[in-house]
């Protein structure tokens, strides 16, 4: 049977031992932080290094709750879910810009959640809502890649080895190049250096008999009565020079005499003058008279005939009804060429086009066989376009035309007056079709000139 104090002694065990259990009990669930008010939240991540359920959570460096769940992927593309229990007196600190990172308590420690402050214009996370997470930092792929980047420098100093040996030879090879070099002019810097001592000493000599007084250069130097006689010779050098000056500025005024106002330079030139605007006049005059005489009904059938047109006065339908070939003894000789063999993009030029290389050829070869007949002919460059609407091809055919005029005049010195350009558009002109894409050299020649009209084509 019991004794009663050693019951008392049982239940003091008893109750020392539940207000242990409930100590530690307490203790506990303090560091569990089980007594206080948490939320939820959730975090994702593709690895999970070393971080566990109960893990702890760090919000900037301080203790906030723990880790309740990890959630695995269902599928490999997926991240494992992270469901996180924190204080709610930390809220205030978890943001919706707040980031988690796994990380580790020193060197060798256990992982915990840290989770960052967000910044003051994002608002508070809510309950159960998921924040970014930020990959953690792997040792093992680093040192992974680490051997592979010494692996290719192993190889890179490997390949460059063979050529590093050969710059070594290279430079070895050029030493004793240099040394024999050295070995060979040895010689010659040795005569180089006794000349140049020689010389010294000759120069020494000259030295000393110009202090003495030898020589032309001693007298020059050391006798007073030649000093004296080349200042005499400067003083007359000078005299000379003031009387050439004086007689310069003479001469000066006489000129000036003459182109005077009143002087005679003065009214010979305006008598010259005179005498080329009446000139300039009577021309003026006389090509106006010509010009009525060429357009006389009586005498406009014997121009015509001599060939005297103003061809820039020419309109494409007065050329087009045949003005220059009619009542006359002439006959017209067409050349058809097309723009895609003459011309080419000019991005230079408003115009557009420019006569290419290939083009000025064809164009020399078109000419060549009349070159002998156009001195009595005319020669009419037409030219023709299809692109845009009807104002568009009539400029572009002036443009076309004028480009192959002026080159015929540069290069075969054709005269002005018998060489001209018409704008002819659309229109074939019995061209090879019926509407024609270029120009065509229209020589017009008298009929004895040629033994039978011809026509060329591209």
């Amino acid at each position: 049977m019991a004794t009663p104090a050693r019951l008392v002694g049982v239940g003091v065990f008893v109750v020392g031992g539940l207000l242990l259990f409930t100590l530690g009990l307490f203790m506990i669930g303090d560091r569990q932080m089980l007594f206080s008010k948490q939320f939820t939240v959730y975090t994702e991540f593709r690895k999970i290094t070393g971080l566990q359920p109960g893990a702890i959570v760090r919000v900037s460096g301080a203790k906030a709750g723990s880790i309740i769940e990890i959630v695995p992927p269902s599928t490999p593309s997926e991240k494992f879910r992270v469901k996180v229990e924190i204080a709610e007196e930390l809220h205030q600190l978890v943001r919706t810009d707040s980031i988690a990172s796994i990380e580790t308590e020193g060197l060798i420690g256990g992982s915990f959640l840290g989770i960052s402050t967000g910044t003051d214009a994002a608002p508070r996370v809510a309950a159960d809502a998921t924040i970014a997470g930020k990959e953690p930092f792997d040792v093992a792929e680093l040192m992974a890649q680490m051997g592979d980047t010494v692996k290719k420098v192993n190889q890179t100093f490997d390949e460059m080895k063979g050529e590093v040996q050969g710059t070594v030879l290279a430079i070895g090879d050029t030493v004793d190049n240099a040394n024999t070099l050295l070995v060979d002019v040895s010689g010659d810097l040795k005569k180089m250096a006794a000349s140049g001592a020689t010389l010294a000493g000759d120069a020494q000599q000259i030295a000393e008999a110009i202090r003495t007084g030898k020589g032309t250069i001693g007298k020059l130097v050391n006798d007073d009565e030649l000093h004296v006689r080349l200042t005499g010779v400067a003083t007359q050098a000078e005299e000379i020079a003031v009387n050439a000056r004086q007689v310069i500025e003479n001469a000066r005024k006489t000129i000036e005499g003459f182109q005077a106002k009143d002087g005679p330079i003065q009214g010979m030139s305006a008598s010259v003058k005179q005498t080329m605007d009446d000139a300039r006049l009577a021309m003026a005059g006389f090509a106006e008279n010509m010009e009525a005489l060429k357009h006389n009904f009586l005498l406009r059938g014997f121009f015509n005939d001599r060939g005297y047109f103003d061809l820039a006065q020419i309109s494409p339908g007065e050329y087009r009804s045949g003005v220059l070939t009619e009542d006359s003894d002439r006959q017209v000789v067409r050349i058809w060429l097309g723009a895609d063999v003459l011309f080419e993009p000019d991005p230079d030029s408003l115009q557009g086009e420019r006569l290419s290389d290939s083009g000025k050829g064809r164009v020399d070869r078109a000419i060549g066989s009349y070159l002998e007949h156009v001195a009595s002919g005319i020669v009419i460059v037409e030219g023709y376009a299809q692109q845009g609407t009807r104002d568009e091809q009539f400029l572009r055919s002036r443009v076309r035309a004028s480009l192959v005029r002026d080159y015929l005049l540069a290069r075969f010195t054709l005269d002005p007056q018998a060489t001209g350009a018409i704008p002819l558009s659309a229109d074939s002109n019995g061209s090879p079709s019926e509407a024609w894409n270029g120009v065509a050299l229209a020589v017009i020649l008298p009929k004895a000139a040629l033994a039978a009209p011809a026509t060329a084509t591209r």
